[in-house]
């Protein structure tokens, strides 16, 4: 193996981890949102009409 191979696999390996930690992280944080807005708890007008049509 060069120089060239050996990077190239360093360079995929990293990437793999970095976009794996970002799905992680994006999925530990919507935990308790909605699907729309993360952040809403909710609250926000859209999560209100679903739940008047779920009831």
């Amino acid at each position: 193996m060069n120089f060239v191979d050996i990077a190239v696999i360093v360079v995929v390996c990293v990437s793999f981890a970095i976009v794996s930690a970002y799905l992680i992280y994006r999925k530990i944080k919507r935990k308790g949102g909605c699907e729309c807005c993360p952040s809403c708890g909710g609250n926000c007008p859209s999560c209100r009409k679903r739940k008047d049509k779920n009831d």
